[in-house]
């Protein structure tokens, strides 16, 4: 038996909906100030406002949409990527981020997180994992203690 802890269906879902449709929505705000950028002395990226502003209606606003789309969408594929995923089973810790896979299996005298960093250290000592996790401690304490792993709240003092 084994226990998952991942972020919540609800916003892996919004994200991928959500962050095309914000990048949509910022699409259409860059279009919507595209002409009074273009006549700014000096702007970052000053071109893709002058093309913006150059193109014929409808496809000037599809093209803003299209593009804030597209980065949404990006964005959301990075946000996945990024995202860590704990398996704990009573032999094995498995933390797993985009195509990366570590499967730790020692003696762990303390998990905890610091910070926003997932800490498991061994039972001499040792570091042994150090993971960005966005999972909060209510998310993982159950897990990791469920299967007989000392969790703590606090990082440990160190030896």
């Amino acid at each position: 038996m084994e226990t998952t802890v991942d972020e919540p269906s609800w916003l892996r879902t919004g994200s991928w909906v959500g962050c095309p449709l914000i990048g949509g929505a910022l699409g259409v705000g860059v279009w919507a100030v595209a002409a009074w950028v273009s006549e700014l002395p000096a702007f970052p990226f000053q071109g893709v406002f002058k093309v913006l502003t150059k193109l014929p209606q409808p496809w000037a606003t599809l093209a803003a949409v299209a593009g804030g789309l597209v980065l949404g969408l990006v964005f959301a594929a990075i946000w996945a990527h990024e995202r860590l995923v704990v398996t704990v089973s009573p032999t094995r810790v498995t933390l797993v981020r985009g195509d990366k896979t570590r499967r730790i299996e020692a003696d762990l005298e303390a998990v905890y997180l610091d910070g926003k960093d997932l800490v498991l250290r061994t039972t001499d000592g040792r570091e042994i994992a150090r993971e960005k996790t966005d999972l909060r401690n209510h998310e993982l304490a159950p897990a990791f203690a469920e299967h007989g792993y000392p969790w703590h709240d606090e990082p440990p003092v160190e030896r």
